[in-house]
């Protein structure tokens, strides 16, 4: 009960803080993007399937929530990361970013529910020319030990840029 409170602070915390820098924010370049992506945990050989959003924070931060759905051999897995990405400064072309926070993983099976909260980092590539923005990242989950993952997926943009 105690890890599920905590969560939820973090969760609840990670949005209002998401929430006031982009308030904050103003006149910005970016815009929110919405994404839909897929990816394969190579630590417990799982597939993922997930949505994200791309909330700006400043011109090269973006709040990054996601939401995963991973394929066990027995059981449901599923996972929210609470991440944020940093954009390298680039002159044109795709842009490179890296970026933290905090990852909960609920498993259950028949016989056992848990819930881990540890820490995700993360380095990608992004294509942002358009409106659709195909990505690639691999991400390092810290959490009952740590673990791999490529993803790869597309981010639309909502409104405009």
């Amino acid at each position: 009960m105690r890890i599920r409170s905590l969560s939820l602070r973090t969760v609840l915390a990670s949005t209002i803080v998401a929430i006031l820098a982009t308030a904050a924010n103003g006149g910005a370049q970016t815009s929110t993007h919405v994404g839909a992506r897929v990816g394969y945990n190579f630590a417990r050989e799982e597939a993922m399937f997930s949505a994200n959003l791309t909330v700006p924070m400043t011109n090269r931060i973006e709040f990054y929530p996601s939401l995963d759905i991973y394929t066990p051999q027995t059981g449901n897995r599923m996972g929210f990361n609470g991440d944020v990405k940093i954009a390298f400064p680039m002159s044109n072309g795709p842009q490179l970013y890296a970026g933290a926070g905090v990852g909960i993983v609920n498993r259950n099976t028949r016989e056992t529910h848990s819930t881990d909260v540890g820490a995700n980092l993360l380095m990608g590539i992004e294509s942002r020319t358009g409106w659709v923005h195909p990505f690639a990242e691999g991400k390092i989950q810290l959490q009952d030990r740590a673990m791999f993952q490529m993803i790869g997926g597309l981010n639309i943009t909502l409104g405009s840029r």
